[in-house]
C-alpha cells in the first residue's frame, strides 16, 4: 500500500463521517458537567481509571484530529497536543478550541516518520484505531 498518504489524505480531508464532525458547544457543555468519556473505537469507551493512573496531564492525541477527543481532554484540564496527518482535521480542533476558549496545540505529522517531540514529553498518548491506516507500525510504537 504505497499510496497510503494519498488514501489517508482523501479519506480525512474530503469525507464526512462520525470522525470528521467536530463537537458542538452543547455537546462540550455536557462533557464539562460529566466524568471524562472517550472512545478508542466505536462502542468501546476508555475506562476513566486509565486516565487517573497517568503521572500527569500532558496528553498527545495521536491521529485523532477532528474537533472531538482533543476538546474533550482540554475541557477536562489536560495539556493537549493533537498530531494528525490531516490538515483539515487539525483545523477542526483549532476551530473548536477558539470557539470554546480552549488551548489545543495542533501539529501536522505522519506517525510513520520521527515525531517532532522529545522522548517522554507526554504522560498519556491517546491513539484511536488509526494504526490500521499505516503499513509499518515500528516508528509509531517507538
Amino acid at each position: 500500500m504505497n499510496n497510503y498518504i494519498k488514501l489517508n489524505e482523501d479519506r480525512w480531508n474530503n469525507v464526512k463521517n462520525d470522525y470528521t464532525e467536530p463537537l458542538t458547544h452543547e455537546e462540550l457543555e455536557e462533557v464539562r458537567n460529566n466524568p471524562i468519556s472517550v472512545a478508542l473505537t466505536v462502542g468501546k469507551k476508555v475506562p476513566k481509571e486509565w486516565f487517573e493512573k497517568a503521572n500527569g496531564k500532558k496528553l498527545l492525541g495521536l491521529a485523532c484530529g477532528g474537533g472531538q477527543q482533543g476538546p474533550v481532554f482540554a475541557i477536562k484540564g489536560y495539556d493537549v497536543t493533537i498530531m494528525d496527518f490531516s490538515k483539515s482535521q487539525l483545523q477542526k480542533d483549532d476551530m473548536v478550541a477558539k470557539r470554546e476558549g480552549l488551548k489545543i496545540n495542533t501539529v501536522q505529522g505522519d506517525m510513520t516518520k520521527p515525531f517532532p517531540f522529545e522522548n517522554e514529553t507526554f504522560d498519556i498518548i491517546f491513539n484511536p484505531v488509526s494504526n490500521v491506516y499505516i503499513e509499518d507500525l515500528e516508528n509509531m510504537y517507538k
